[in-house]
């Protein structure tokens, strides 16, 4: 899988957080990174990334998603089908749908939403490095059906 991002971008991210270039770890963050709007579980990054690096383990997956959420450089989403992770983009709200799992960000680079984030951080002092707001429900279709 070839990154549509420069190594070069991936190693300045890496570095700005403090964590190791690895051949794994980049290969992970460049898959999450190139996903845009699709939010990936661990499980499928593994099958995407196995083929390429045929060392790579789901362990190594696990660690290094976590590491790389934890230097909010990929957001991690709690689901009904379990964690999946995407892209950090602007300050947004995930809309999570409980029946089918899909996922939509909306409100992306909203001013208000961004005002909001901003009054809550200097409000508690505080810098954030990623913001992630999630809605949990049903999105139209599933509940328009007769089961929603």
């Amino acid at each position: 899988m070839k990154s549509s991002r420069p190594t070069s971008e991936l190693l300045e991210l890496l570095a700005s957080r403090g964590l190791a270039a690895t051949t794994q770890r980049l290969a992970l963050l460049a898959a999450v990174l190139d996903s845009h709007d699709r939010h990936l579980s661990a499980e499928d990054l593994y099958r995407e990334l196995s083929e390429e690096l045929p060392t790579l383990s789901r362990a190594t997956v696990y660690n290094n998603l976590a590491a790389l959420g934890a230097a909010g450089l990929i957001e991690k989403l709690a689901t009904p089908d379990g964690s999946r992770y995407g892209p950090v983009a602007r300050p947004h709200v995930n809309l999570v749908c409980t029946a089918c799992g899909s996922i939509s960000d909306v409100l992306v680079g909203d001013p208000d939403l961004e005002a909001l984030i901003g009054r809550a951080a200097a409000a508690g002092q505080f810098q954030p490095r990623s913001v992630s707001l999630s809605v949990n429900g049903l999105c139209g279709p599933c509940a328009a059906s007769p089961a929603g």
